[in-house]
């Protein structure tokens, strides 16, 4: 499609982040708002889901429980 600049139209972007860079499969535009189209109820995936992680209970080192743990590197 056409570079038309900022906020002329929505990019939409499937990106493959399965390997150690990203990698752009598909870019295309979309009309309107898509954040919209990407809403679900969640019952719908709840589910289904595998694991669900307590932020509480992490160990990660780099985890950040509140706003004012959160930093810019």
């Amino acid at each position: 499609y056409l570079p038309t600049g900022p906020e002329l139209t929505q990019s939409a972007q499937l990106i493959d982040i399965t390997g150690d860079r990203m990698v752009l499969l598909s870019e295309f535009p979309t009309v309107g708002e898509p954040h919209y189209a990407q809403a679900l109820p969640a019952d719908l995936v709840s589910g289904k889901s595998l694991k669900f992680h307590r932020l509480a209970e992490s160990t990660h080192p780099e985890v950040v429980r509140s706003e004012a743990e959160s930093r810019i590197r």
